[in-house]
């Protein structure tokens, strides 16, 4: 140790902690590619979702598949069933037998228009699915190389100037 001109030892520098150096750790982080997720997606659905790394939505996936084509069978068997039974009562032909005699041929057509407006339905949401799952592998993969640091910042502050006007600004800040 050093000592100064009264005698007394003057204190010892104070190590400094360097942060351990992140550099050392290269780990293999892939950032997917957007458009890749998409096709992928595209062609097979949940395969962009496996892509992304997202298995959990790959479930999810299937369980809509699953229940969309569900609707879309049970519709589709139930108006072709009352499509039959509509033309058959109105084909004016005396050895079709008539197994619905509780219903009159306008009671059926209402019916069968009605089956067919939940069929046309659940075509709109098999696609709905199969796009939502498209954009959703391609947005999942977007935002894995989003910016999450706190440099990004929006401030609203006061404002006022020598005109005596008031009001709010907004500061964007990327660093």
């Amino acid at each position: 140790q050093e000592t100064d001109t009264s005698g007394v030892a003057a204190p010892a520098p104070a190590t400094i902690a360097t942060p351990f150096p992140d550099s050392i750790f290269k780990f293999n982080v892939r950032k997917p590619n957007p458009k890749r997720a998409g096709l992928y997606s595209a062609c097979v659905p949940g395969l962009g979702q496996l892509y992304n790394k997202q298995y959990w939505k790959v479930g999810l996936v299937y369980v809509g598949g699953a229940v969309i084509s569900g609707f879309l069978i049970s519709n589709y068997r139930d108006y072709t069933n009352y499509r039959k039974i509509y033309i058959g009562m109105i084909d004016n032909n005396p050895a079709t037998p008539d197994t619905y005699k509780n219903y009159t041929a306008a009671d059926v057509k209402y019916i069968r228009d009605g089956l067919q407006r939940y069929l046309q339905y659940s075509v709109l949401a098999a696609a709905a699915g199969y796009v939502m799952n498209i954009l959703d592998a391609f947005i999942s993969a977007h935002l894995k190389s989003f910016d999450m640091s706190k440099d990004i910042s929006l401030h609203v502050l006061p404002y006022y100037n020598h005109q005596k006007q008031t009001g709010l600004t907004l500061s964007f800040c990327l660093n």
